[in-house]
């Protein structure tokens, strides 16, 4: 190869290189961006699989079933995670959507408690495998008050009325 093809080649290459790096270090990269109806939707049905799993918490608890709390304290963990980046600046709809300003003007808290709903919850299931049910359903109880109470009442408006 000539020096001349040589140097285009190695500035194709850096040039892509350099572009593949910018692509990764944004985030996704190419991913398409959610919109607020997006967003909200996503929510909904994240919230509507953590409330399932809760209720499958609590009716285990109830049947005495301990060794049932642990994988439906494990979808509480993974929705947990997902939370903060269902909730895009700007996704904000009084008529679709319950999410509060608040959440925007007090993000670092926000995040905070999606942080404590997932430790909590993997707490629930660790407590919940040595099946000590007295420990257990404390756990269960917490859980639900200092998370899901916690944020829904700093962070989620009243019902919609349709």
């Amino acid at each position: 190869m000539n020096p001349r093809a040589m140097l285009r080649a190695t500035v194709l290459i850096g040039s892509l290189t350099a572009l593949v790096v910018a692509g990764c270090a944004s985030g996704d990269g190419m991913a398409k961006k959610m919109t607020a109806d997006e967003a909200i939707e996503a929510r909904k049905k994240l919230m509507k699989e953590q409330g399932a799993a809760m209720k499958a918490i609590g009716d285990a608890a109830k049947a005495g079933q301990m060794q049932a709390i642990p994988a439906e304290a494990q979808k509480v963990v993974m929705t947990a995670r997902q939370i903060p980046s269902l909730f895009p600046q700007g996704s904000l709809n009084p008529a679709t959507s319950r999410a509060k300003p608040e959440i925007w003007q007090k993000w670092a808290e926000f995040e905070g408690n999606a942080k404590t709903l997932e430790s909590k919850a993997a707490q629930l299931a660790v407590t919940a495998q040595g099946g000590n049910a007295p420990a257990t359903n404390a756990a269960i109880a917490d859980l639900g008050k200092t998370t899901c109470g916690a944020c829904h009442n700093a962070f989620r408006g009243p019902e919609i009325k349709k």
